[in-house]
């Protein structure tokens, strides 16, 4: 969320549109305590009491924010049109039994009826689908963007190497795929797994396993040399249980194409949105085995022509489709009340 709000900032500033950024100082990087997020929705507060009427929009970078709603309406005598972004954790946490998404449910609800909400962003159908679940309408999906490295990430030499960097956590797949694909594939490829273990049970599944590699979690600016040289990125992820969260969007899915490595996933969640399927990537029926299996073995077989061609379409179709100016311009589009038109868009 971080990273949105701050990229998507520097987006707007480009367009050029007339946009001030408010958030913490220092810059909160993870999960904040409780007194950081108290202290920064004071602040907030203040902010929208001194000057709430001197805007037209306010777009809240995380339903978590969402209880800023009424004072925004409050601030600005009902003139300030309320728009917030929703991401996937900042929604699914409310399917959890614990005290604090209990106490995060009756919140959402109060906010949600109060009509201090008047639209929101979602990263992908998938969010959409669940922000209309909780009375939280009307949505847009803008999908997100990644980042654009070096060309010169794509000239390392490709290797016999499937990755997977993303958190190490049951929904993302990763025991599944050692258990049920992993032994079914060519012998001559080798797994690396970069990630935070979330999941205990997930790390124990890559132990003596002697063609998988265990990383740890590797700095960002590492993994798209580690992604250019390899053959495929997967995202195997299952169909949450009760209470589990989903892939809200997967930016990871981007990451490889832009280097040029297609990313096969399943199809759940917002990986849909993600994955443009033949173009980036594949997308393939979640735990099901023989597809994995089928498509995995096909692209460690294909010759080095067919692969620089994937590269370079995938490349170029992530660049063109996922950029940060396309997420600033159909943003401000929400923002402007123009959802009718950023839906006739999408179709």
């Amino acid at each position: 969320m971080e990273t949105y709000s701050r990229e998507l900032y520097e987006a707007l500033r480009d367009l050029p549109a007339d946009v001030v950024l408010h958030g913490p100082a220092p810059s909160m990087v993870g999960r904040p305590s409780l007194w950081q997020m108290a202290r920064f929705f004071a602040g907030a507060c203040w902010t929208l009491l001194r000057h709430g009427r001197a805007f037209d929009t306010l777009l809240l970078g995380d339903f978590a924010l969402a209880s800023l709603a009424p004072v925004a309406k409050l601030a600005s005598l009902g003139r300030l049109r309320v728009v917030v972004s929703l991401h996937g954790n900042d929604l699914y946490f409310m399917r959890k039994r614990t005290w604090d998404a209990r106490l995060y449910r009756l919140l959402a609800r109060v906010v949600v009826g109060s009509g201090a909400l008047d639209a929101g962003v979602a990263n992908s159908n998938a969010i959409r689908a669940e922000a209309e679940r909780n009375g939280i309408a009307p949505v847009t999906v803008v999908p997100l963007a990644t980042t654009v490295p070096p060309a010169t990430v794509m000239d390392v030499s490709r290797k016999p190497l499937l990755v997977f960097t993303s958190r190490l956590i049951r929904y993302k797949g990763l025991s599944w795929f050692v258990r049920e694909v992993w032994p079914h594939l060519d012998p001559q490829l080798e797994l690396v797994v970069a990630g935070q273990v979330w999941d205990e049970e997930e790390l124990a599944s890559l132990l003596d396993e002697p063609r998988i590699r265990y990383l740890g979690p590797l700095p960002h600016a590492d993994l798209p040399a580690l992604r250019a040289s390899a053959i495929a990125s997967i995202m195997p992820n299952r169909p949450p249980a009760a209470g589990e969260q989903d892939e809200g969007f997967g930016l990871v899915a981007l990451e490889g194409p832009v280097v040029g490595t297609p990313t096969v996933a399943s199809r759940c969640g917002g990986l849909p949105d993600a994955v443009a399927d033949g173009i980036t990537g594949f997308l393939l029926p979640p735990m099901d085995a023989s597809a994995w299996i089928r498509c995995l073995n096909d692209i460690a077989t294909w010759p080095a022509e067919r692969r620089q061609a994937f590269a370079g379409r995938a490349r170029q179709y992530t660049l063109d489709h996922y950029n940060w100016r396309l997420v600033a311009q159909r943003t401000l589009a929400v923002l402007a009340g123009d959802c009718d038109r950023m839906d006739g868009a999408r179709a």
